[in-house]
This record gives C-alpha cells, structure tokens and sequence, in this order.
C-alpha cells in the first residue's frame, strides 16, 4: 500500500494496511485518497445491514437505482 493513503469516516481517519479488512457504515460522512504517485487498487463490496427487512431493502435499492439515473448507471443493486 502506497504511503499517504487513508480513510476518513465521520472523525475517525486511519491509513489503508495492505491486506487488512475495512467495514464501515458509507451512510455517514466518509471520504478516501491517495495523496502519492503510486497506484492504490481497492476491492470493494456492498453489504446490506443486516437489520433491514425485505421491504426496506426494496425501497433503499429503488432509491439507489433513482440517485443512479441522475449520472448514468455506475452499477446493479440487487437484494
């Protein structure tokens, strides 16, 4: 992992560690970079809380997928 790589979400900011697992809630404010020269790659999924119900996730995806038609389509939300 270059140097100068890091992850902020809401008041706590850490530096990325190769190898190591970040989960975080994307909900609150957050925000990541790259302030070297070097190339950083970062695999990343979405999870649904698991607290949500069916219906729930429906309405988060249908709202996803609006926010989505604004800029064009960058990916599938499915349940």
């Amino acid at each position: 992992m270059p140097p100068e790589c890091a992850l902020r979400v809401g008041n706590e900011t850490r530096a990325w560690r190769e190898g190591e697992l970040v989960i975080f809630d994307d909900t609150m404010e957050h925000e990541a970079w790259n302030r070297s020269a070097e190339v950083r790659v970062v695999l990343l999924f979405d999870i649904w809380r698991p607290e949500l119900t069916d219906a729930e996730r429906s309405l988060v995806a249908a709202m996803l997928e609006s926010i989505d038609g604004f800029g064009g389509p960058r990916r599938e939300w499915t349940q």
